[in-house]
């Protein structure tokens, strides 16, 4: 029975008896007792007809004790209670990204080229990487030394996987997964040669020596050799003499450099660094001169104790690049300041410069010791 049905019966009931109390106190000739009986009866007619009644809930509602509730999750307890007790703060839940859209192919030509990128880059081919970017990157290293840089670096990196993401606006953007992590990299895809070519980008930006070796003396080391530049010796620290032992300069010649670096006035250092390169007949001293300048002359002055000014070619191109018509310049000029011969100035490439135009004049004015 519901508790209304019950307190409308113990009010009823209250009531009956009240009146018969009253009846009696009246003297009334009634049979009270009688009376009593029949409202008796008529309570406990009303208590077994509210116990008997059953209320039905419209589906989808249940009965949950006295009320008549939706209960959708089937737990016993009205749907309405639990939201009541559930208002808090939602909590958060971390969802991964959503994976890239597939690479359309409305970029045509663009979006086969830079999947063909990303699937060199991934295998890490870098030599045949190399052939994919612009001239411009690729006239700045030989294939040898490009896969070298490139594979130091990435190591450095600690790249693990590259994959294309897509092609927009003449652009590609790779994902580039380094150890756990992952980072987006775009470049622009160039038409060059009627084919296509990548602009530099991410860590083909920074690929030096520097950046591929950093504190490594075996590295420079290797480089030097690879790439056949001197230079990169003189970051070898404590293997500098082995390094230039490589290009056939004795450990003698480099400790006597060393003596004329000491000297702290400039053009003293060069004056001494001439010398020894003239008297041991090298020119590994002449590159520590300094300025172009000071370089190329000092080359000038070893081409004259050889008598040959054609030396003044393979000197500039020594270290494993072709040299500027203004250095051969300067070594022309140090040649013909030895030896007085003129002659030799017809062989600097003025072809329309102003500045050596002016120079091979000056060439031909020399004051001669």
């Amino acid at each position: 029975m519901l508790r209304s049905d019950f307190r409308i019966f113990s009010i009823f009931f209250s009531f009956s008896v009240f009146i018969f109390k009253k009846l009696i106190r009246g003297g009334t000739l009634v049979g009270f007792r009688h009376v009593f009986g029949m409202v008796f009866l008529f309570s406990l007619m009303v208590f077994a007809a509210g116990c008997g009644q059953k209320v039905v809930c419209a589906p989808p509602n249940v009965m949950i004790g006295d009320t008549c509730c939706l209960d959708a999750d089937g737990n016993g307890l009205c749907d309405a209670w639990q939201e009541k007790e559930s208002e808090q703060e939602p909590e958060i839940v971390y969802t991964e990204p959503a994976a890239e859209e597939p690479v359309s192919e409305a970029a045509g030509g663009e979006v086969s080229f830079a999947e063909t990128f990303a699937q060199t880059w991934d295998r890490k081919s870098y030599t045949a990487l190399r052939n994919l970017f612009v001239k411009d990157v690729m006239l700045r290293y030989s294939p040898q030394e490009f896969n070298f840089l490139a594979r130091r670096v990435d190591s450095k990196l600690g790249i693990t996987s590259v994959s294309l993401v897509g092609v927009e606006d003449g652009a590609a953007q790779y994902k580039v997964y380094v150890g756990s992590k992952s980072t987006y990299v775009s470049a622009d895809i160039d038409g060059e040669d009627g084919g296509f070519r990548h602009d530099s980008f991410y860590l083909f930006d920074d690929l030096t020596a520097d950046a591929a070796c950093g504190d490594d003396s075996s590295c420079f080391m290797s480089f030097a050799k690879l790439s056949g530049d001197r230079n990169y010796c003189d970051k070898a620290g404590s293997l500098k003499i082995d390094c230039l032992s490589q290009f056939g300069v004795s450990k003698s010649i480099i400790e006597k450099i060393d003596g004329c670096i000491d000297i702290l006035e400039y053009y003293g250092r060069a004056e001494c660094l001439t010398r020894l390169a003239v008297n041991e007949n090298d020119i590994e001293p002449c590159w520590q001169a300094g300025q172009d300048k000071q370089v190329f002359e000092c080359m000038g002055e070893v081409a004259a104790a050889r008598k040959n000014v054609d030396e003044c070619d393979a000197f500039v191109s020594s270290r494993g690049y072709p040299g500027t018509r203004l250095q051969k310049t300067y070594c022309i000029l140090g040649y013909v300041r030895k030896t007085a011969d003129t002659d030799a100035c017809a062989k600097i490439d003025r072809r329309g410069d102003v500045m050596l135009g002016a120079m091979q004049e000056g060439c031909y004015k020399l004051s001669f010791p």
